[in-house]
């Protein structure tokens, strides 16, 4: 296992449409089907605070080896949704790690029953602020070209995220800190991923999340989700 740490700093879902013509398109997948099922059971209690809840079976959950290590979760419809192997093996580790993972599936799982990736042709991203997602950073052909989804609907899966962490009873002051983590890095986001405006939207939908100030005056409540980075 590398040494190296797991930066908090690649947590955004980026919604992107696979315009390829090519239907048999795959991506590359690690075959760790114990992980793979540790995985399954992170995902479950979020689908069944879901109109989902009697359809667990039917989600396919898979771990994906990307050449570009910051990609950390995709949607691609259909039930369908990759996870970063690397992020997969680091949440079985630590906590912080599990929520990571945890914020991932929940965002996912609001792309798709939001109707983002109606069609099965929609897959979901997240990556650094540097650089544009290309075919190659997630293991396919050159060929493969992608769209992302607007503004709106990516707040719309963090804030309907956050409604099944509420369901499930789980800190929203830890969703709020990992975005405060971007910040703190001066990590703005993207065009379609703005920190600052998910901050405020998460903030505003988490009563028990300190101000700014409080935030940054280190007199907020201590999350596991609030550190500096996550060892793998």
């Amino acid at each position: 296992m590398s040494k190296r740490n797991f930066v908090l700093l690649s947590g955004l879902a980026l919604g992107l449409l696979l315009i390829s013509s090519c239907s048999s398109v795959r991506i590359p997948t690690v075959p760790d089907y114990r992980l793979e099922r540790q995985v399954a059971e992170e995902i479950a209690p979020i689908l069944k605070v879901t109109q989902e809840r009697n359809r667990l079976a039917g989600y396919r959950i898979q771990l994906a080896d990307f050449p570009r290590k910051d990609i950390l979760g995709m949607s691609v419809g259909d039930r369908h949704i990759y996870v970063s192997y690397d992020l997969a093996r680091a949440a079985f580790k630590n906590d912080n790690s599990r929520w990571l993972l945890r914020q991932i599936l929940a965002h996912e799982v609001a792309h798709e029953l939001s109707g983002h990736a109606r069609g099965g042709n929609t897959a979901a991203y997240d990556r650094a602020p540097q650089g544009v997602i290309t075919a190659a950073d997630i293991g396919l052909p050159a060929g493969v070209r992608f769209q992302n989804y607007s503004v709106d609907k990516e707040l719309e899966a963090d804030r309907v995220g956050m409604e099944y962490w509420e369901k499930l009873g789980w800190d929203c002051r830890i969703w709020v800190n990992i975005l405060r983590s971007f910040q703190r890095r001066n990590y703005s986001g993207d065009a379609f991923h703005p920190t600052e405006e998910r901050l405020r939207q998460a903030t505003s939908a988490c009563p028990q999340a300190p101000d700014a100030a409080a935030a940054a005056s280190g007199k907020s409540p201590t999350v596991q989700a609030d550190q500096k980075s996550i060892s793998r």
